[in-house]
């Protein structure tokens, strides 16, 4: 055991990842999942290398959805949105649109995610709730 660390907590360093968001275009997304993200890389628990992509079914623009999210940081963030690491933490954001029920959207979703997320195989799919129509 080294004795300089002695009593200092371990902490895992955060590996590269990507994570989808389905339904992205939602409330949960808006209100919850971007900002809490958002909290973890302001305060240093998000990995440097990570792909967040959105997936839903609205054409928009990776720029678009950028925009977007950053609307819903800046009201629903639990802390003040510092420009810096919002600049950073925006280039990590990606925005798919597909129907869910359309076998083709999770193919190009599949390629899309080697072309963002080259550098991991570690993925993550929180699952949205569909509204029901």
């Amino acid at each position: 055991m080294n004795p300089l660390r002695e009593g200092l907590s371990t902490r895992a360093v955060p590996q590269p990842c990507a994570i989808v968001i389905f339904g992205a275009t939602g409330d949960l997304t808006h209100r919850k999942l971007i900002p809490a993200l958002y909290n973890l890389a302001a305060d240093g628990e998000l990995p440097p290398a990570v792909a967040i992509i959105g997936f839903a079914r609205r054409p928009k623009s990776d720029d678009d959805f950028r925009k977007e999210m950053d609307e819903a940081v800046r009201k629903f963030s639990r802390q003040g949105v510092r420009d810096e690491i919002w600049k950073t933490f925006s280039q990590s954001l990606f925005y798919h649109q597909s129907e869910f029920d359309d076998e083709a959207g999770y193919k190009s979703l599949a390629e899309r995610l080697e072309k963002v997320d080259n550098s991991s195989k570690n993925r993550s799919a929180p699952i949205s709730p569909r509204r029901a129509n």
